[in-house]
């Protein structure tokens, strides 16, 4: 398996649990603000992700991904998404870290 086969065997199974993933992200805006849900694809392959622990804040989000134009990938996606709709997912695979930035609808 490379990255991009982890991550499309991952988003099949997140597209499986939209109606969950929405509620996780409506929970974790009310509570924290704008963010976005970081999870490896490994969790979610093995069906134990994500969870609410894998929420970020947008300052958090920064935080781990601090190069400049991934800075800015991230702060316009979290800044425009619609969240009564939307959500980001951050999916990190086990391939040299290789991460996508994913736009989720509900």
């Amino acid at each position: 398996m490379n990255a991009e086969n982890q991550r499309d065997q991952a988003l099949g199974i997140l597209d499986s649990k939209l109606p969950e993933l929405s509620k996780l992200f409506k929970e974790c805006y009310l509570s924290s603000g704008k963010g976005a849900v970081m999870v490896y694809a490994s969790d979610v392959i093995n069906r134990n992700g994500p969870k609410k622990h894998h929420y970020r804040t947008y300052e958090e989000m920064l935080e781990v991904f601090d190069a400049p134009p991934t800075q800015a990938k991230l702060k316009y996606m979290i800044n425009n998404y619609n969240q009564k709709r939307e959500g980001i997912v951050a999916l990190i695979t086990d391939y040299s870290n290789a991460t996508y930035f994913i736009t989720v609808k509900f």
